[in-house]
């Protein structure tokens, strides 16, 4: 059952879609101090293994150290050159590319060549600036803030999907990105909630659940859906003939959906873990990454390891397929934002919506005589409570 048994407002209007203003209250309130999906541990799985990302503008280097992965701002000390400019690769020293710089762990100095033409150094060189780091099964978050928020706080609801398999079990099976001329809150909006399914979805969702069937969890920074799977039959024939040769707590009746405030999703479903986190660009781009994994059996046989790559890589193709089909009303939607003078409503299967609007609202200090209408104030609270 929904926890709301109304329609809800429309908590943000539609010029916060675009607002530069909004979009900076965002990236400060939210998004720069928060926990960010960069990286998938396979990424980093040997000693001295590296990649490099972009966070909001901010040039990062994660390595693995001796089993441990630490984030470096990756710009050199000495002469403020990117330490790497690679993808990624693998090194067994942490160096500069430009003047050969060494770098330990903690980010101080190792070696300097020709170290005795910098004397006197006093106290030496300043370190590399470090970020915080968390490994939780098959993903990597790194925080930019110096004193980040808890990741327990996020990983109360988060921990199901995460924890419930070693991150051994989880085999990469495909990664790509996406740009949308679009602001980020819509394809966010658009992920969880089950409404649009049997209008933009036909052929690949089919439909969506029966309210009486559908479970939804609000937390203060996550929500959750739970929903069954209405498939067709031969895909069901196929799922029930493969997912017991992986794992026999595999089932494809059950869709769960894990929305880690703000932009995180975790979406589990028979042998198959996705992963898409949404990063802001602009007040009107975002980007969007997709990871989509299969699951390993326990014990792995030749056999299982080729059921693991066929279902990984049937699974990555239909989760282009969705999402090719939701790419397509973006730009719509983004328009129509720019173009409304409606205050806009939000049924009861969309309160998941609901719930990260008011999260937006109250965590960039919104008024609510701002967003929405007085007369609504009263269900506020209901956003704010765990089931």
């Amino acid at each position: 059952m929904f926890l709301h048994q109304t329609h809800l407002p429309h908590v943000l209007g539609p010029e916060l879609y675009s607002c530069p203003t909004q979009y900076e209250q965002e990236m400060g309130c939210l998004f720069r101090p928060g926990w960010h999906v960069v990286a998938g541990f396979e990424e980093l799985a040997r000693d001295g293994d590296f990649v490099t990302r972009d966070l909001f503008g901010t040039p990062l280097l994660l390595r693995n150290s001796g089993g441990e992965v630490h984030a470096f701002l990756n710009v050199c000390t000495h002469r403020h050159c990117m330490l790497t400019h690679a993808a990624r690769g693998n090194q067994p020293k942490l160096r500069c590319q430009y003047h050969g710089w060494e770098y330990c762990d903690d980010g101080s100095t190792a070696r300097i060549p020709d170290a005795r033409s910098f004397r006197p150094m006093p106290g030496g060189p300043e370190r590399l600036r470090k970020f915080s780091v968390h490994v939780r099964g098959p993903l990597v978050f790194v925080s930019l803030a110096e004193n980040p928020p808890p990741i327990e706080d996020l990983f109360g609801p988060l921990a199901e999907p995460c924890d419930e398999y070693p991150a051994e079990r989880w085999k990469l099976a495909d990664a790509w990105e996406y740009r949308f001329n679009t602001n980020w809150k819509l394809p966010v909006e658009n992920t969880i909630e089950s409404y649009h399914v049997p209008f933009v979805h036909p052929m690949s969702l089919v439909n969506y659940g029966a309210e009486e069937a559908m479970i939804h969890e609000i937390h203060p920074a996550a929500a959750i859906m739970r929903t069954p799977t209405v498939t067709p039959w031969f895909y069901r024939l196929l799922s029930r003939w493969v997912l017991p040769r992986l794992d026999s707590a595999c089932t494809v009746d059950h869709y769960r959906l894990f929305h880690g405030f703000p932009n995180l999703f975790l979406i589990r479903i028979d042998a198959m873990l996705q992963v898409m986190v949404v990063f802001p660009e602009s007040p009107t781009t975002c980007r969007m990454t997709v990871r989509v994994y299969g699951l390993r059996a326990a014990r792995e046989t030749w056999y299982s390891r080729w059921l693991t790559w066929s279902w990984g890589h049937l699974k990555a193709r239909i989760v282009r397929w969705v999402l090719s089909e939701d790419a397509r009303l973006y730009p719509d939607l983004q328009r129509g934002m720019e173009n409304s003078p409606f205050a806009g409503t939000i049924s009861m299967r969309e309160e998941l919506v609901f719930a990260f609007q008011d999260y937006v609202r109250r965590g960039c200090g919104l008024p609510i005589e701002n967003s929405i209408s007085p007369s609504t104030a009263e269900i506020l609270p209901a956003s704010e409570a765990v089931t």
